[in-house]
């Protein structure tokens, strides 16, 4: 069971392992540098003797995979925020359709089209509830709705790169026999 404990076969079993690393409480906050030792099942975290300490990882046992420990501490992170669909026009409730439909009045008619207050008319007498370009009408506050939603995506895969940098960093120091940051 579990990353650390071998069920025979070669797997790896951690006997003691001691690490200094930065724990935020929250996204966003600044990481807090602690000292986390775990032995015989029991871990326990304190606050790091003086700020002058530096990150490190101490693990004694069998086969200790200094990998599967910094995957292992590390997976413990905050997942970044995951990518957001745009939207589309089936995801538009009805209050949007409904706005988009009222501001189409003041939206200019293609030729052969006039409002009679209430809805618009083709001069062949034909009657519509929507404005004739309310196709574009839509696709234009669709577009813009989803600009935020593309920044946000940006910065989540931004996020998650850096994520994935930071993991292979530190996997690349544990093979060195150092951890740090």
């Amino acid at each position: 069971g579990g990353p650390f404990r071998g069920g025979g076969g070669g797997g790896m079993e951690l006997l003691h392992l001691t690490a200094c690393l930065g724990l935020a409480r929250t996204e966003g906050d600044k990481p807090e540098l602690v000292v986390l030792k775990a032995k015989r099942g029991f871990v326990t975290v304190t606050a790091a003797p003086d700020a002058s300490s530096q990150p490190s990882i101490c693990a004694s046992g069998r086969n200790v995979n200094t990998e599967a420990i910094v995957r292992a501490l590390l997976s413990g992170r905050m997942a970044g925020a995951q990518a957001t669909p745009l939207r589309t026009e089936k995801d538009l409730t009805a209050e949007e359709r409904s706005n988009i439909k009222a501001q189409s009045v003041s939206e200019p008619l293609p030729d052969g089209f006039f409002f009679n207050g209430s809805n618009f008319v083709d001069f062949d007498g034909t009657v519509f509830q929507y404005h004739p370009e309310m196709d574009r009408l839509v696709a234009e506050y669709l577009e813009q709705s989803n600009q935020s939603l593309r920044a946000a995506n940006q910065e989540a895969a931004r996020k998650a790169l850096e994520m994935d940098k930071e993991l292979s960093g530190c996997i690349a120091l544990a093979k060195q026999g150092r951890v740090g940051r």
